[in-house]
């Protein structure tokens, strides 16, 4: 079976924080380990501003919320290349799976659904729209990943003094192993949400051909 997220925790407006602490509890469970390789996605492109359907925000069904960025986790079996027959399905330990917190959509969702039913095809968006998609494995976003959350503060109207755009979550802020040990509190825009060529973040930039291509856990042949 597929692991379950269960009682990890989850902030709203938050969804780096909320995935780093899912990938650590399942990079912490053996047997999930030997049956998927764990991934962080950042969704995001160059203006930071990517259309998402099926969210939670959305302000009407079949609506898109825009988002600056957007984190998921993905279980992609271990199974390897392989060759199954058309119209037949695979086991859930075959699939590929798709965590995300702020998706109507059940957690996890087969990636198929997902990507489906929350990035259209590219030729259907604006250009400004269109998703970017950066794959990190889970122990780079774990060991690699800082924020002090200061992306989330904002200016108090007539005042000197910032506020959280949304309530922060209650424990400290995160900063992985390798990130402290390189200096950095906060590298959350620069090395995992921009998109920018010039910028050398973590992972590996796709665009939504790409990334589907890369989902994909088997070869289908017709007998």
């Amino acid at each position: 079976m597929f692991p379950k997220p269960l009682d990890s925790p989850y902030t709203s407006c938050y969804c780096e924080e909320n995935i780093y602490l899912l990938v650590r509890r399942f990079l912490e469970q053996a047997d999930v380990k030997a049956t998927w390789d764990i991934f962080a996605v950042i969704i995001s492109n160059v203006t930071k501003t990517v259309a998402l359907w099926s969210q939670l925000k959305a302000p009407a069904a079949n609506t898109a919320v825009i988002w600056d960025y957007h984190v998921v986790l993905v279980l992609h079996s271990q199974s390897g290349p392989h060759c199954r027959l058309l119209n037949t399905t695979p086991s859930i330990e075959e699939e590929t799976w798709i965590y995300d917190f702020d998706s109507i959509l059940e957690m996890p969702s087969r990636w198929e659904e997902y990507v489906e039913k929350t990035f259209p095809p590219d030729s259907d968006i604006p250009p400004q729209y269109r998703c970017l998609f950066r794959v990190v494995s889970g122990e780079q976003y774990l060991h690699s990943f800082a924020s002090d959350r200061s992306h989330m503060l904002s200016p108090v109207a007539d005042s000197s003094t910032l506020k959280y755009i949304s309530p922060p979550p209650p424990y400290p802020v995160i900063c992985g192993p390798l990130a402290a040990a390189q200096g950095f509190t906060n590298n959350l825009m620069t090395h995992f949400v921009s998109m920018e060529s010039t910028y050398k973040g973590y992972g590996t930039v796709m665009d939504r051909e790409a990334f589907v291509s890369w989902l994909l856990p088997s070869v289908i042949i017709d007998s």
